[in-house]
């Protein structure tokens, strides 16, 4: 399964709510996840001023995590959300061994330019 790191800044309206009956988020946000066929390794709450929120999800495809969050956005718990998807070191890796062989493809516009 691939990672991803969502980050997001729970709107007014959620801390209102959290205020009027405090809840443990995860256990009620298990179930959606589910469904998309994902699964939380992190669910942390931040004091950070640009966003509050960060997960760490596995799942099978971006697509799932795209649908995700956007479900999650239009529910207005959030005013921000963003995904990204993270890969283990070995993953990168790879990453830069496919650019690598690839690499004699590219021309730069400076080399475009030059010629």
């Amino acid at each position: 399964m691939k990672k991803y790191i969502i980050i997001g800044k729970t709107s007014q309206e959620t801390a209102a709510s959290m205020l009027n009956k405090p809840q443990n988020r995860r256990e009620m946000v298990e179930p959606l996840v589910k469904s998309f066929n994902t699964k939380f390794c992190e669910f942390l709450y931040l004091n950070s001023p640009d966003f509050d929120f960060m997960c760490v999800i596995e799942g099978e495809s971006d697509k799932d995590i795209a649908s995700a969050c956007n479900l999650i956005y239009a529910s207005g718990s959030f005013s921000m959300i963003n995904w990204f998807r993270a890969f283990e070191s070995s993953e990168w890796k790879e990453v830069y061994e496919i650019a690598s062989k690839n690499m004699a493809n590219y021309v730069s516009a400076k080399q475009a330019a030059e010629n």
